[in-house]
């Protein structure tokens, strides 16, 4: 998805990483919006399993407003260094979220069970003129499911 060959700086994309982790923190989806490109692309195990292409910065908004919305007392923290690319606008970060799944999950319509979680990931941007225009996110939505959900009993 980048559109050069220039790698990042480690300081700027380090201020930008903050100011990523600030609007998520802030629960202010409309904090995301200049942080990325017109053509952002955002792809996580969550959107994967719901079908849904965040694509843009209205719905990179949608997607955090989902999400804060499921969890309104979420809490990121940088768990490690920016890793970065040599040779292409490229950066990875570490991560731990934790929270309460109070609010609601919807899609497909969840009701909060008031379960506490916490887990780890890690996001891959790639970066065009100061902002990021894709992440690739990986973490265990399994695990996160079976903290957040009521157990089911077997029959």
């Amino acid at each position: 998805m980048a559109t050069t060959a220039a790698p990042v700086d480690l300081d700027r994309v380090s201020r930008w990483y903050q100011g990523w982790l600030d609007a998520w923190n802030a629960h202010d989806p409309d904090r995301i919006r200049p942080l990325v490109t017109d053509d952002f692309l955002l792809t996580t195990p969550t959107s994967a399993v719901n079908g849904w292409e965040v694509r843009g910065v209205e719905e990179a908004c949608r997607y955090v407003a989902f999400v804060v919305g499921a969890y309104p007392d979420l809490v990121w923290e940088q768990t490690g260094p920016a890793l970065l690319a040599p040779d292409v606008p490229r950066a990875a970060f570490t991560w731990r979220g934790t929270g309460t799944f109070s609010g609601r999950m919807d899609p497909p319509g969840i009701e909060g069970t008031g379960k506490p979680f916490a887990f780890t990931g890690v996001e891959v941007f790639d970066f065009r003129d100061d902002r990021a225009c894709a992440l690739d996110v990986a973490y265990d939505l399994q695990g996160l499911m079976r903290q957040v959900l009521p157990r089911r009993r077997s029959a």
